[in-house]
């Protein structure tokens, strides 16, 4: 049986071959919980099997039933694999499964022309605030007009120069290829616990508001046939949250989707909207309200408890955060 191992410290490391793991196209993949592992996953693919598992001393063991679908995995790490207790190199016969195809992690980047939608959210890691999903239709033209501007992942910009750009992309596209889907606190709370309640979890609400801002744009623009996604989870879970509109689209996932401009336009609008939405839950409730689910995240909604009251806290904040439990 093909294998090999590889060691993966650290935690963000671990993160970024488990997602690269998901897109690995035309593989269907289930997670299994395993004592010592901090994940399982078991995937099947033209009619062979694959398996990762990551123990929590940073072993990663890799197998699959051909050298092929080995390979597919190990492409993705880009460094050898470590040797076993017989001093031999882990896999098949002593011999360590090595692709002869460069290794590389993926850019996001994907080879897309014409037009297409382009998704993505924010206020998902963030405990106080709505969650914002836009999506932006882009065309050949207004792809090539959004670089020049210097559309990028709004992780790597400061919310000053994503406000700007938020009216410069419009400018550009125009508002008609725009839309925001806005989930504020209450509404969140609210959707998760149906989620949960039906067996499901954060990444079907996520799924649900990224089909619904496809959706959207379909509706206005009936003629585009593909959209762009950040991969958060199984690829399944936007395809089934489509409707009738969006059956017929092809749907690309893939970590980093930000690299590809139309979803880097869509994660400044959706920055924009959800940096707007928290001032004004700040105004509103008279504490300002801060960004992420840190130490001062805690400080401020012990603040906000003592003066509304802990029932009012699901309106500004989304109360499944382990943070709700730290109060």
């Amino acid at each position: 049986m093909p294998a090999a191992k590889y060691t993966l410290k650290q935690p963000h490391e671990r993160q970024e071959f488990k997602q690269a793991l998901q897109a690995i196209s035309g593989t269907n993949w289930s997670e299994k919980t395993e004592q010592y592992c901090d994940y399982r996953m078991d995937g099947s693919r033209s009619g062979g099997w694959l398996r990762a598992k990551q123990f929590t001393n940073g072993t990663l063991y890799l197998e699959a039933s051909t050298e092929d679908l080995l390979s597919s995995m190990t492409v993705l790490l880009g460094q050898a694999p470590v040797s076993s207790g017989n001093g031999k190199s882990s896999g098949n016969n002593g011999a360590a499964a090595k692709s002869s195809r460069p290794a590389a992690k993926s850019s996001g980047l994907l080879d897309v022309t014409g037009t297409y939608i382009g998704t993505d959210e924010s206020g998902k890691g963030d405990y106080f605030g709505p969650l914002v999903i836009a999506g932006v239709l882009v065309t050949d033209e207004t792809c090539a007009a959004l670089r020049e501007l210097g559309v990028m992942d709004s992780k790597k910009l400061t919310d000053q120069r994503i406000g700007q750009l938020r009216n410069e992309i419009a400018a550009v596209v125009g508002e008609k290829a725009i839309v925001t889907i806005e989930i504020g606190p209450a509404k969140y709370n609210e959707l998760y616990q149906r989620f949960k309640s039906g067996g499901k979890n954060l990444n079907h609400l996520l799924a649900w508001g990224h089909a619904t801002a496809i959706e959207n744009l379909l509706a206005r623009f009936p003629d585009c046939t593909q959209a762009i996604a950040d991969q958060f989870g199984d690829e399944r879970y936007i395809l089934s949250q489509l409707k009738d509109k969006g059956r017929g689209i092809v749907l690309k996932q893939t970590p980093r989707a930000e690299a590809n401009v139309g979803v880097a336009a869509a994660s400044i609008v959706a920055r924009q909207r959800f940096t707007s939405r928290i001032q004004q839950l700040s105004n509103q409730f008279g504490i300002q309200l801060p960004m992420g689910a840190s130490s001062l995240v805690k400080d401020r909604a012990r603040q906000f408890i003592a003066a509304h009251g802990r029932e009012a806290l699901g309106q500004v904040a989304k109360l499944h955060f382990k943070t709700t439990l730290e109060l």
